[in-house]
């Protein structure tokens, strides 16, 4: 009884005014954004090519000095990746580049590269896009009147005249809206595959198509719980019109008041300074270092590294970088935990929960940025270590450490394949099933209790 009432429900909705013209809007929107993700993606490897090279033209003029290599600020911009015509996890509206010495990790800032700020995209059509905001709509709108409309056209009381019971009933409905939509994001991302191999600007090779396996598992339990809603909204009211009342206010609050009050929550609920306070305080603190500082300590003379109150510059100059590092590493802190708390005020909105999965799965936006920080750091220990132990080979440095000048350490020249360079290391599974898991339990979590809830609703639902 159940695959009869199933294969019923399945050819009603492919049959359906409401599935071909979802089929013939979301195909197209697929094949369309792959083809501008894919000339994005192009253009920001352009610019990213441009930018390497100048870095390695910059690190080359310094290598005639190592401490010019030690004390002068390099960046590490985070490449594009071919994973962002399905998901670029919103990294355009992240740091995508930290700026780091030899002694500390110094910052992050947003690299626009040569496109025009003015024409910058918060978010670029890609899959994921389609699947938050297009499909789960169409899938509100194909799920909202399964059984208060059947209820309308009096089918509700004809097929329960029979022996059917209410649970094979819905079950069957859920899973024909699931099977119908699933079947339309299918054929869209098997489109955009073709797009992407045809453009040869994507590598569809085994671990993008692994990862693509991952994003249709994550959208399929993200039309199942917009299914699921559609369906509650369904036998919440006796009347069509209301339920898609139900479906559109709590699709608009997901989709768009929610997301667009984020900012506003996060500095209600958990401010922190703002950078001219910080900066402030960093000032302060500064003066009263100088002020307290020894006398000579900024004395300088560039042609005698030995000179006696070099020590005493370097000492001052070590001081100031700790204070200010230990301000801004605070500050850093309070920015994540804002972005982290505020993530999971939203940790119960299915649009939330397939965002982050997405992010885990692909191993991109926040918890690649984050990743790439704590790497960077650990890199940087290394990296000031590498510069003392040649320092320390070198009879004609006095090796007094200062962090910003080059006065009283090695001035020899070095290898420019010596010297070390940050690389990227992507996220391991662990890494990224722990940063899913929350969200992955939430939505399980929430599609468990609104499905019992639709369950029950249904069972008390009068199909006269």
């Amino acid at each position: 009884m159940f695959t009869t009432l199933f294969i019923r429900e399945l050819q009603g909705y492919l049959y359906g005014l409401r599935f071909q013209i979802s089929f013939a809007i979301l195909v197209p929107v697929f094949i369309f954004g792959t083809l501008s993700s894919v000339f994005s993606l192009h253009e920001t490897r352009e610019s990213y090519a441009k930018l390497s090279q100048e870095d390695a033209t910059t690190l080359s003029n310094r290598a005639g000095n190592i401490t010019s290599v030690a004390v002068s600020t390099s960046h590490y911009l985070l490449p594009p990746k071919d994973y962002f015509v399905a998901d670029d996890c919103k990294e355009g509206m992240l740091p995508n580049k930290l700026t780091y010495t030899a002694y500390q990790v110094t910052g992050f800032e947003v690299q626009q590269g040569g496109n025009n700020p003015f024409l910058k995209r918060a978010q670029g059509l890609n899959w994921s896009f389609i699947l938050y905001m297009l499909l789960s709509f169409m899938t509100l709108l194909l799920a909202y009147d399964s059984v208060s409309g059947e209820k309308e056209d009096r089918t509700l009381s004809l097929v329960f005249s029979n022996r059917v019971s209410r649970g094979s009933y819905l079950f069957a409905k859920f899973l024909g809206i699931v099977t119908a939509l699933f079947c339309v994001t299918l054929v869209g991302v098997v489109c955009s595959i073709l797009v992407a191999v045809l453009s040869k600007e994507v590598q569809v090779n085994g671990a993008f198509l692994t990862v693509v396996g991952g994003f249709l598992g994550t959208g399929l339990l993200f039309i199942s719980l917009m299914a699921v809603i559609g369906l509650l909204a369904s036998t919440l009211s006796k009347q069509s019109n209301i339920s898609l009342l139900i479906c559109l206010t709590v699709w608009v609050f997901l989709a768009v008041v929610w997301p667009n009050s984020s900012l506003f929550l996060a500095n209600k609920l958990f401010p922190i300074p703002d950078h001219l306070y910080v900066e402030a305080e960093i000032r302060r603190e500064l003066e009263d270092i100088n002020r307290n500082a020894p006398d000579g300590s900024w004395s300088s003379n560039h042609g005698n590294p030995f000179y006696s109150r070099h020590e005493l510059r370097a000492n001052n100059q070590t001081n100031l970088m700790n204070a200010r590092k230990r301000r801004m590493d605070a500050w850093y802190g309070q920015m994540f935990r804002q972005f982290e708390n505020t993530r999971l005020l939203g940790i119960f909105s299915p649009m939330a929960q397939f965002e982050q999965l997405n992010e885990g799965m692909f191993g991109g936006g926040y918890l690649r940025f984050k990743k790439n920080w704590n790497d960077l750091h650990v890199f940087q220990e290394s990296f000031l270590q590498w510069f003392k132990d040649l320092d320390a080979k070198d009879e004609k440095s006095p090796h007094w450490y200062n962090p910003y000048e080059n006065l009283s350490t090695s001035r020899q020249p070095v290898a420019v394949d010596q010297i070390p360079v940050y690389t990227e290391k992507p996220a391991g599974f662990a890494e990224r099933l722990a940063y899913m898991r929350n969200s992955l339990i939430a939505m399980i979590a929430l599609f468990g209790i609104l499905l019992a809830l639709c369950f029950v609703r249904f069972l008390r639902y009068d199909v006269r």
